[in-house]
């Protein structure tokens, strides 16, 4: 939100977090102030905001999340991907 990004969307393999996140009614679960704030913030954006994937077409996320496990602060890619996902982004792109 702060970059202004617009038309971005989410994916996830996460079946019942997008559901809740697309679903109109107040989520009344134990997470449900989680999900109202993060569908309170999808609306700052255009555009789809939250779609559901395969598990198998998410590769580039598990990896990063596997890397993130292993280090001590913040990094951040904005023009290039780092080099460690580049095979599997082809894959992820052409799956």
């Amino acid at each position: 939100m702060e970059r202004g990004y617009q038309n971005v969307v989410f994916e996830s393999d996460a079946l019942q977090i997008v559901t809740a996140l697309r679903n109109h009614s107040t989520d009344r679960s134990v997470l449900g102030p989680v999900v109202e704030d993060t569908k309170s913030l999808l609306t700052q954006i255009t555009g789809e905001g939250f779609t559901h994937i395969r598990r198998t077409a998410n590769g580039v996320a598990h990896r990063l999340a596997r890397f993130a496990l292993h280090i001590g602060g913040s990094l951040y890619w904005f023009e290039e991907s780092p080099d460690f996902i580049s095979d599997i982004l082809y894959e992820d792109c052409n799956s």
